[in-house]
């Protein structure tokens, strides 16, 4: 079949969209990918047809970039589109009838309190229109032939309209993993886009100072991005504190490169803030990365997570908003290396025989079969 995937939002070489989906689909079927990004291109990619539309700068101009996008998806041949938030499958609804093509919705997040936790919204209206964009979603999705959704209260929620549905966790391809032995320095690795709000980046910083008063050579390490105004404050609170010399940030690092970060870890921490439904029911890729790599994980106690973590025995669950309970998490595993070794083995095995891509791959090739 041929497969043109639609997104509005996800850059063209995103984890999910493309380095997982795109390119197991690519090994059965003719895939194109219809993504905005800074300039316009048209190029092939590890097999697949990478389009990138230019976006405006401005955000308030989102429904040109949705334009563009339908513009581009419009003009392919294909079988199947297949879209990834609540704006490309708008676009993708319409063109599955104008066209008459098969459609996939791939609901990565619970969008409605996503988009509703922005800050341009007052919070007066935001429980408003929260409401009003998870009816639109539903709504929309009743055009698609098949649901993938990532967690289980997603898929509870889009059953109810569509019985086609499927779970497909974001996992580790175990190639990026591979076992090896490796000297593990006293470093506690964040992997992703760590702000404040939403990552408790203050909160993470705030447990340095307490554990780094027991142990002298801890480092913290933050493979990602922080927001420039998160970053000011990091750094102000690092140098007032005397612990810039404890942190490490990288900045964007490359999709590849990730697994030899974590590796060189003791210690995985996934710091998620209670601040929207979305943020307390996720399940971040992170959390499966740091099981891949054999390190232990300290998580949030939240739902989904704990039940990921529980069931593997991979790690500690604390409460995210306690800098103080972190630090003794940090500090028991540190002085307790044997039990540390044991939880991460178990994330390892858990990866191996459940939570790894080439797992998840079967299932999204058999959506595809039952599309034929």
């Amino acid at each position: 079949m041929k497969v043109c995937i639609i997104t509005t939002v996800h850059q063209p070489f995103d984890t999910r969209v493309f380095h997982k989906e795109a390119k197991s689909l690519a090994k059965v079927h003719e895939v194109v990918l219809v993504a905005p990004d800074e300039e316009r291109a048209d190029k092939e990619v590890d097999g697949v047809r990478v389009i990138t539309i230019k976006k405006p700068k401005s955000k308030l101009l989102h429904p040109v970039t949705m334009w563009r996008v339908f513009k581009a998806g419009f003009k392919q041949d294909c079988d199947v589109y297949h879209c990834h938030e609540p704006g490309s499958l708008f676009v993708s609804a319409i063109l599955k009838v104008l066209k008459r093509r098969k459609l996939v919705y791939d609901a990565h997040e619970h969008y409605a309190s996503l988009i509703a936790s922005n800050k341009i919204f007052p919070k007066s209206i935001r429980g408003a229109i929260e409401r009003v964009c998870f009816k639109s979603e539903l709504t929309l999705s009743r055009f698609a032939d098949y649901i993938i959704v990532v967690r289980s209260d997603l898929e509870t929620t889009f059953k109810k309209i569509n019985k086609n549905i499927k779970i497909i966790y974001v996992c580790p391809d175990l190639s990026f993993f591979p076992l090896k032995k490796v000297n593990r320095e006293d470093i506690v690795v964040y992997e992703g886009a760590v702000d404040i709000e939403k990552r408790g980046l203050n909160i993470f910083l705030a447990s340095l100072l307490i554990v780094s008063k027991k142990i002298k050579h801890i480092k913290y390490l933050i493979v990602g991005t922080i927001p420039e105004d998160d970053l000011s404050f990091a750094t102000e609170y690092l140098n007032r504190n005397n612990m810039a010399d404890r942190f490490e940030y990288t900045g964007w690092v490359d999709y590849n490169a990730v697994p030899e970060y974590l590796c060189r870890a003791k210690i995985g921490v996934i710091l998620l803030q209670p601040v929207y439904y979305n943020n307390i029911m996720g399940i971040p890729n992170k959390l499966f990365d740091c099981m891949a790599a054999g390190i232990p994980v300290i998580a949030s106690n939240f739902p989904n997570i704990s039940k990921i973590v529980k069931e593997a025995d991979c790690g500690i669950l604390i409460d995210p908003t306690n800098p103080e309970k972190i630090a003794d998490a940090i500090l028991y595993l540190l002085e307790h290396p044997e039990e540390a070794k044991r939880m991460g083995e178990n994330g390892r095995r858990a990866v191996e025989e459940r939570y790894n891509w080439g797992k998840m791959e079967e299932k999204l090739l058999g959506v595809y079969e039952r599309l034929k």
